[in-house]
């Protein structure tokens, strides 16, 4: 608990520094690597690779990045039983637009990054984010929230490294192209099969999931929730 308070006067400190920051001077900003592919595309960002960059790597882009709000840099072991193995570092864009829960974050284990976790400032939407990738290989689409006011929908892109997330009104939850894309997680291109699989392996998804847990694109529209 005491843990998770200091981070939390860390994030809103960082917040407010960066507020007094953007008044006085140029606007931070935004990633759109994802639309433009520069520097590098998925499943590298910014020139880190899951699987291939390195932890120093890790802290010389976390130091000199313009992206990141180094106030607001947090960093919590990573265990493997006893053993500490990795860290996560989790911090905010300089831009944050969507506000202190939108905490980007690197996974690194045994020296190396494993998976990157970050929000979208850009405000990319679903129908750009088609435009260059196409179709996903798989979506699926549940309720969230204390009171299951929000739909979450993941989109699998397996070959491409990374996986979309929308956030949806519950009372509308329906696909448009206009619809914004909330957060990415950058991880290892691979088919679909051995992805999920990965993914498992490190712990983004619980339980048996698996090809049948995701259904086909279908175009706009209302969607299924599972």
């Amino acid at each position: 608990m005491g843990l998770e308070r200091s981070r939390a006067v860390l994030l809103s400190l960082g917040l407010l520094i960066l507020g007094m920051c953007v008044c006085c001077g140029e606007p931070p900003p935004l990633d759109t690597s994802l639309l433009t592919g520069e520097p590098c595309e998925p499943p590298c960002w910014q020139g880190l690779t899951p699987g291939v960059s390195t932890e120093d790597q890790v802290n010389e882009f976390l130091r000199t990045s313009p992206f990141v709000q180094r106030t607001t840099i947090y960093r919590g072991s990573v265990t493997r039983g006893a053993e500490i193995v990795g860290v996560s570092i989790d911090w905010l864009s300089t831009a944050n637009v969507q506000g202190a829960r939108a905490i980007n974050s690197f996974h690194v284990e045994d020296g190396v990054l494993q998976d990157i976790i970050v929000y979208l400032d850009s405000g990319a939407t679903l129908e750009e984010l088609l435009e260059v990738y196409g179709p996903p290989d798989g979506i699926s689409a549940g309720r969230t929230g204390v009171e299951s006011t929000r739909v979450d929908v993941v989109l699998l892109y397996p070959e491409h490294g990374f996986i979309a997330f929308l956030s949806l009104p519950a009372h509308d939850p329906s696909l448009q192209p206009d619809s914004r894309l909330s957060w990415l997680w950058y991880f290892r291109a691979a088919p679909l099969d051995r992805f999920l699989e990965l993914a498992r392996e490190a712990g983004f998804f619980s339980g048996s999931v698996d090809v049948e847990s995701f259904r086909n694109w279908e175009g706009y529209g209302p969607i299924q929730l599972n």
